[in-house]
């Protein structure tokens, strides 16, 4: 990608597959997330995918590979809150689908890291 490469950097890790199943909040830790998707329980556009830093593109669709983990406890709880989710994703909480929508602007990404400061 063309441009700053702090922001490159920070786009590239809201785009790994942990990491938007925990920003779904399908879940409530990145750990669980990672847990999850290498244990294959994440489909992405239909094919399993074990690797937590699994980059996502636009347009892609991640979604639950059995049907019985919309059962788990603690996916359940979480469906239940209603959290925030980024506008860069859409989630489907009947189909339990994640769809990556864009990828993020520099305003949408956290405002606790400086990423001139990672280049340097």
């Amino acid at each position: 990608m063309a441009g700053d490469t702090g922001i490159n950097l920070l786009v590239g890790s809201e785009s790994r597959l942990d990491n938007l199943v925990f920003k779904s909040r399908l879940v409530n830790t990145l750990g669980f997330a990672r847990q999850l998707v290498s244990y294959k329980h994440f489909l992405v556009d239909g094919k399993k995918v074990n690797i937590p830093s699994y980059k996502i593109e636009p347009g892609q669709i991640i979604s639950l590979k059995k049907e019985k983990m919309k059962e788990n406890k603690l996916i359940k709880s979480n469906l239940e809150q209603n959290l925030k989710i980024p506008s860069y994703i859409s989630f489907d909480k009947q189909k339990l689908t994640i769809t990556y929508l864009r990828y993020p602007t520099a305003e949408e990404l956290s405002k606790d890291i400086d990423p001139s400061l990672i280049v340097e």
